[in-house]
């Protein structure tokens, strides 16, 4: 059994550091004109993914759990006012490319209703879920645009759902202790990456195959980084050894 501790004040710190960053103002470019209609209606469901969260801080506040604490909470509540802004810059983006927000989508729908079902523990595995698609999928799509303000955008929320991704780990880290808790971990982790896979595949499939992304390309780049989460937790290593930074 691993005595990891978490110092749950360093992450505190470290969004708290960049929680007053300016909003992104992208200039006008008739480039936009010529993107495919589907990446406005793509984005626009990550909108709507981005924008909820709220119930994740109280649940952390009320948890027994001992590994984590008030500097927890207030980190949590601190990464849900970061995945707001993200639903901000998205809703630019959608605006720019003359797309329009929408208010319902199964898929967001799917992540909010399991979130809101199960405890801390496996809320946080969602959301570690919705990092990896969203680390894969910002990345993919900024890779097959020009340059452009939105490239840079998709570009940022990329490098924010890097550290999130790791935020994250550092709690199922603190929790699989076990090689039981492991075990179950990886079972758990790998289904449901499998079914958020599958289900982004679907709603987004417009986007990918107008951006001339084949899915042996989204499959790669989404394994890797689930590989990523999943060492990441289950590693013998220490959290020391794993400073907060991105990953390549």
């Amino acid at each position: 059994m691993r005595g990891d501790r978490v110092n749950w004040g360093e992450w505190y710190d470290f969004f708290s550091k960049r929680s007053d960053r300016p909003m992104p103002a992208p200039e006008a470019n008739d480039l936009y004109l010529k993107l495919p209609k589907s990446l406005a209606e793509s984005l626009a469901i990550f909108q709507l993914g981005e924008s909820g969260g709220g119930t994740v801080i109280s649940q952390a506040r009320k948890s027994s759990i001992k590994v984590i604490d008030a500097r927890y909470a207030d980190a949590m509540a601190l990464f849900v006012e970061e995945e707001h802004r993200h639903a901000d810059i998205l809703a630019t983006c959608v605006r720019t490319l003359r797309g329009t927000l929408i208010r319902r989508n199964w898929t967001a729908k799917l992540f909010v209703s399991a979130r809101r079902l199960i405890g801390l523990r496996l809320k946080v595995l969602v959301l570690l879920a919705a990092e990896v698609v969203g680390i894969c999928y910002y990345h993919l799509l900024s890779s097959r645009l020009p340059p452009c303000d939105i490239k840079l955008m998709l570009a940022e929320l990329v490098s924010d759902e890097k550290s999130h991704l790791q935020f994250h780990c550092c709690f199922l880290r603190s929790q699989a202790t076990s090689i039981w808790r492991r075990a179950i971990f990886v079972v758990v982790w790998r289904a449901t990456m499998l079914a958020a896979a599958i289900a982004v595949m679907i709603d987004h499939r417009d986007a990918l195959r107008d951006l001339d992304l084949d899915i042996s390309t989204v499959w790669h780049r989404w394994r890797d980084y689930s590989r990523i989460a999943e060492d990441f937790v289950t590693s013998r290593r220490p959290p020391a050894d794993m400073p907060i930074r991105e990953y390549g």
